[in-house]
């Protein structure tokens, strides 16, 4: 057998070990659950997680990897000197490495397709049909028509808070119940039997009755607070003189109109088969093309280039966010705390994020770690790889969220962010948001880029240590199934897809289905039992010669945290994914 390929420096490790977490989940995730989840206690919650639970699993799987110079499935049993059950670590990372990059080199195909369309001014004919119709509008609308239309946006902004803190007031069956009643009532309004008889009739059940009660109390107070942000909205608008109103009345006329055709573009693109094939086939070329050139010669020298450059145009963005009037507000929403806009979810949200951004889990770091020789300093590299990957996610909210708010957008737009809010910004920039545009979606590219090698790679590796492939045919070979499932996942979105039963049958798309099973199940678990491996079954003589470089204290609490900590909560994120419980109820029902 040929001797293991190794990383030709240790910072060429780290920047492709950050590489591997740094990727969409930076860019594009992180900062719309961010915004969902309320900003600042969000961030907070998220960087503790990072800690306790981020960081132990991740110098765990480099651990296993330096220790046992192999692949994961490989790992567990040359560890133990003979075949072991652990290997199952090792088969959820291979099979979780063919679903995620299935579905993710579809994602960033769509990242690749939108570069190309901003550097040919793709929404310079939707800003331009949408100026003249704002046109039209300013037009024929009167100063009135408009103050209103701006007071019911900025009501509904200021009402948004307010009313989610007063639902968390209640558990989230006491809402249920209630839904289920109101659509028994609406459903049955064309009965014979008269209205008092049905409601008598639902309401004999005493948990509906109580349950209709209650929300009938709090819909109260949600209506009240939702006319005092009208008052609130009012009173903001009634200083502004009439040309201010016209002036933002067409403005937010515009921007809904440029927000629903970038909408319908995104959703044209998602729903088309053959161009995300298209874009998915470039980009698993490119990613075959490094992991096929090897450690120091393809993955290493990229993630060299890579990693750098990924920085240098992040930090360019938020230079450039930091000029525009939203930049203060943007800060204020992803650093101030705001216990009310959090729930519970939320908090379990934040360490599965932590969890799924550093690419734990799924073997990818097991596997870089096994072309590292022995005896660096192990911690001291984890700190440096969970700093990149959080460094780059908090920057990419500082980019991001000032832009949004400078344009009259929804932080808590959802996935629509990226592909919708940005895209509008970028189109209300006019000439300037050519380039910008181009930049952050290139960006992006770069990022899934150096997930998708890492993702490849354990798949890959996998035959070149049990196999003895040559590296060109594991990477080309399994490169190729890959793409194959991502056809399959591309054309899962389009009207016609000959597997019609599916998303019926399973409650979701092909794509859905992938990134549940490998996001809930396979990852979670994944990450589970290498906490509980490295903490409790990991020969002595492995990890005594890993740390030995490291003092009684830090290895005494990365025991106490591997042992105990991440594993308790990491089986709170894996049983709420799965639905063994609803974290909003449970919670709950402990306070009250």
């Amino acid at each position: 057998m040929s001797e293991r390929a190794q990383w030709g420096s240790r910072t060429g490790f780290i920047l492709a070990a950050a590489g591997s977490a740094v990727g969409l989940g930076n860019i594009w995730k992180f900062p719309y659950i961010t915004g969902t989840n309320g900003g600042g206690w969000f961030v907070l919650i998220y960087l503790a997680c990072i800690l306790l639970v981020g960081l132990p699993i991740l110098a765990a799987e480099i651990m296993i990897g330096r220790a046992a110079q192999a692949q994961p499935v490989v790992a567990f049993e040359r560890l133990k000197g003979k075949p072991t059950g652990w290997s199952i670590i090792g088969w959820m990372g291979v099979i979780g490495a063919f679903l995620i990059l299935s579905f993710y080199i579809v994602v960033a195909g769509w990242s690749m397709d939108y570069t190309v369309k901003h550097l040919v001014d793709f929404g310079k004919p939707i800003r331009e049909q949408a100026v003249a119709e704002s046109r039209v509008y300013e037009a024929t609308t009167s100063t009135e028509s408009m103050r209103d239309s701006l007071i019911s946006a900025r009501a509904d902004r200021i009402a948004g808070p307010r009313v989610d803190a007063i639902e968390a007031q209640v558990a989230p069956s006491i809402w249920k119940l209630n839904a289920e009643f109101e659509t028994a009532m609406a459903t049955t309004a064309d009965s014979d039997v008269p209205e008092d008889v049905r409601r008598g009739r639902l309401l004999q059940d005493l948990e509906v009755q109580a349950a209709v009660t209650r929300v009938k109390t709090l819909s109260a107070d949600m209506e009240t607070a939702r006319e005092n942000a009208k008052d609130t909205a009012t009173q903001e608008f009634a200083s502004l003189d009439d040309s201010a109103v016209r002036q933002q009345g067409t403005d937010q006329f515009r921007r809904r109109l440029i927000g629903d055709r970038m909408g319908a573009l995104f959703g044209g693109l998602a729903s088309d088969g053959w161009t995300s094939t298209f874009w998915a086939a470039i980009f698993m070329f490119l990613t075959i093309a490094i992991v096929a050139t090897g450690i120091g010669r393809g993955i290493e020298s990229a993630c060299k280039v890579l990693m750098p450059l990924l920085i240098v145009m992040t930090v360019g963005m938020v230079v450039f966010a930091s000029t525009l009037p939203g930049f203060a507000e943007g800060l204020s929403f992803v650093f101030k705390p705001d216990a009310s806009a959090l729930k519970p979810s939320g908090v379990l949200e934040a360490l599965g994020h932590a969890f799924f951004t550093l690419s734990l889990g799924m073997g990818a770091l097991i596997t870089y770690g096994s072309y590292q020789k022995r005896g660096t300093p192990l911690f001291g590299q984890a700190v440096w790889i969970a700093g990149l990957d959080t460094g780059i996610a908090l920057l990419a909210c500082m980019m991001m969220f000032p832009i949004v708010f400078s344009f009259g957008q929804d932080p808590g737009s959802g996935p629509g962010l990226v592909f919708i809010s940005m895209p509008l910004a970028f189109a209300e920039m006019g000439s300037g948001g050519i380039l910008l545009g181009a930049v952050f979606f290139f960006l992006l590219t770069v990022a899934a880029l150096t997930s998708a090698i890492s993702l490849l790679e354990v798949a890959a590796s996998y035959f070149i240590d049990r196999w003895n492939w040559s590296r060109p045919r594991a990477a080309v070979s399994i490169g190729i199934v890959i793409f194959g499932l991502g056809t399959l996942v591309a054309f899962s979105m389009s009207e016609g897809f000959f597997l019609a039963s599916w998303a019926p049958g399973f409650g979701m798309s092909l794509f859905d289905t992938f990134d549940f099973v490998a996001s809930n199940w396979l990852l979670p678990l994944g990450g589970l039992l290498i906490a509980v491996y490295a903490g409790w079954f990991l020969p002595r003589k492995f990890r005594d010669a890993e740390l030995a470089s490291h003092s009684k204290a830090s290895v005494g609490a990365w025991l106490l945290l591997i042992r105990f900590v991440a594993p308790a909560m990491v089986l709170l994120v894996l049983a709420q994914k799965i639905g063994l419980y609803d974290a909003n109820e449970l919670l709950y029902s402990i306070w009250n």
